[in-house]
């Protein structure tokens, strides 16, 4: 299920993302990723026997991420990658200028962070079992951080056209979106991380975008 995207202005600097985006409702769940590991016979296939389809998969690394979308492009026949960061924050922040997409405190029960009340007690949850932004995308706030296409570069701007920064130190990868063991800070739509894009980290998923041909 796609969640639309569409040209405009978003609040990361001066980037214009002037093309339409379909970005993914959901992080990818563990069933989907399965249905992955099944179709390429993969021996990754033991490492995530186990668990709720629903769950957002976490524990894969940015080249994992990758192998993922390349199947996923190759068996549709669409051009799926993972989200730039500013197309990712563009879609978090769903038309709003706040530190949320609901507001600017995080409230309670709004997202699944730490000490951030409501259903969630530090642990990831199911994917949509929050409320989602004005543009119908869960999860965006918590839940897993999710991998970009970026490159980190903190002495560079992104891409005024929105579009993945490819420069700067490629072996680390800009993480989005914080997850259930991080604070109410570090989930903000402006928040960012970094980690080696081999690196498999337990609170760590992905979802993915496709540019929409006009």
């Amino acid at each position: 299920v796609l969640g639309g995207g569409a040209p405009g202005q978003h609040d990361l600097g001066k980037v214009h993302i002037a093309y339409l985006i379909a970005l993914s409702a959901t992080e990818v769940t563990l069933g989907q990723y399965r249905a992955f590991l099944k179709a390429t016979r993969s021996g990754n296939l033991k490492r995530f026997s186990d668990g709720d389809d629903k769950l957002p998969v976490a524990g894969v690394s940015w080249d994992e991420a990758e192998a993922y979308v390349t199947w996923l492009s190759r068996e549709s026949g669409q051009h799926y990658r993972l989200p730039s960061a500013s197309e990712w924050e563009y879609a978090a922040r769903a038309g709003t200028s706040t530190l949320y997409s609901w507001g600017d405190k995080v409230g309670e029960g709004s997202a699944n962070c730490l000490n951030c009340g409501g259903k969630a007690d530090g642990s990831i949850m199911p994917v949509a079992s929050f409320k989602p932004n004005p543009w119908g995308l869960y999860d965006m706030h918590g839940n897993v951080w999710e991998w970009t296409k970026d490159c980190m570069d903190p002495n560079a701007a992104p891409p005024a056209n929105g579009m993945p920064k490819l420069f700067g130190n490629c072996e680390s990868r800009e993480l989005r979106g914080g997850s259930a063991e991080s604070d109410a800070w570090s989930i903000r739509a402006g928040g960012r991380a970094s980690a080696l894009r081999n690196q498999k980290m337990s609170d760590v998923g992905f979802r993915v975008v496709r540019v929409v041909l006009e």
